[in-house]
């Protein structure tokens, strides 16, 4: 391959490289957007369903007075939420932000609240199963990702202990996700992490489309030659160029140099290997002088890639760039001092002269 094509070669590989990237990193954001609102939702079905396990337990609550509603403490300051606890060592006011408060899984009434304390002080939550409840719901759903999960338990002194799920390695590598808070005091909060990876995010079709993608702007090199031909024969006018007359060789076998007359007043000496024309002259290189010979020496002055290679290179270490880099020596030599050229064929290249070529013995 040229030095050339190589180049554009890896022009059209870092443009598909870079149209992937771009596409990719969208449709990251986009499916990114998606697998977390999932996993929200998610999250709070399997905490509902891991608080299931109360119903084998046996409550007696007895409710009095007015039921408290949340919407009752919505204020538009968002300050904190009292609440006021008695126990056996004795009454305490609890003050709890707004934001716990508001996020608690029970939304009716605090009185509830005070039953899920209770429940949680005699069947505390397990980090573990609750992480095995969501990730199998996630998986329903086709999201093979990491999850964790941390609980935070706050003592009667507001003093807070921390659990972790096995998965808490991850927990590092991620933002929380979402939390939810249980108890009157809110004094259990459950938090949710997800790990999404890019690999994790995409699926198998999303990556068959990005190399899909990087694969068309390689066809487009290949394809490039083939598109430029019939741009030009469709917006391009072609001239013909008419050879008057071709005359075959004459060869006069003789014990000294030979000299070929390729048109009126052209010269090709070949043991000198000189290009002459009047007091202008051209010194070719070895296997240029070597190349136009075989030119001369061919039928119909026609030779194919294959029969130039072994001319030149009969060892085999011939290439085609190195084939294509003495086509464009000979041609350089050849315009100093002639109208000759070398016509491009199917897998072949063909010496064109205007008028004739004889060969002289001197």
């Amino acid at each position: 391959m040229k030095k050339e094509d190589s180049i554009l070669l890896l022009i059209y590989v870092v443009i598909g490289l870079v149209t992937a990237g771009v596409t990719g990193w969208f449709l990251y954001q986009d499916r990114l957007g998606f697998w977390q609102t999932q996993a929200r939702s998610t999250f709070h079905v399997a905490l509902q369903e891991e608080l299931q396990k109360w119903k084998s337990i046996d409550v007696y609550c007895h409710l009095s007075g007015n039921i408290r509603l949340l919407e009752d403490v919505v204020n538009s300051k968002k300050e904190p939420i009292k609440v006021t606890l008695r126990n056996e060592a004795g009454k305490k006011d609890f003050w709890i932000p707004y934001e716990k408060y508001i996020h608690n899984i029970e939304q009716s009434s605090d009185d509830l609240r005070g039953v899920h304390s209770y429940l949680l002080h005699i069947s505390p939550l397990n980090a573990d199963s609750l992480n095995i409840v969501w990730k199998n719901r996630l998986a329903e759903l086709g999201f093979f990702g990491k999850t964790a999960i941390r609980i935070s338990v706050s003592d009667w002194q507001e003093h807070e202990t921390y659990t972790y799920s096995t998965d808490s390695f991850y927990l590092s590598k991620s933002d929380s996700l979402t939390v939810s808070y249980i108890g009157c005091r809110c004094e259990v909060g459950v938090t949710g992490y997800l790990y999404d990876s890019w690999w994790m995010i995409f699926s198998g079709r999303d990556i068959t489309w990005l190399v899909a993608l990087i694969a068309f702007c390689i066809f487009l090199f290949f394809m490039q030659n083939y598109v430029y031909r019939i741009c030009c024969r469709l917006f391009v006018k072609q001239k013909s160029i008419v050879v008057e007359k071709e005359v075959s060789v004459v060869v006069c076998h003789k014990s000294y140099s030979h000299i070929y007359q390729l048109e009126e007043g052209v010269y090709f000496d070949i043991d000198l290997r000189m290009l002459k024309r009047g007091n202008d002259s051209v010194k070719l290189m070895p296997l240029s002088a070597k190349l136009l010979e075989g030119f001369l020496n061919a039928e119909d002055y026609r030779l194919s890639n294959a029969e130039i290679l072994h001319l030149l290179w009969p060892d085999g270490t011939g290439t085609l760039d190195r084939l294509h880099q003495n086509i464009k020596r000979l041609r350089d030599c050849l315009s100093q001092v002639s109208s000759c050229i070398l016509v491009n064929e199917s897998f072949a290249y063909r010496l064109k002269i205007p008028h004739f070529i004889e060969e002289n013995s001197l």
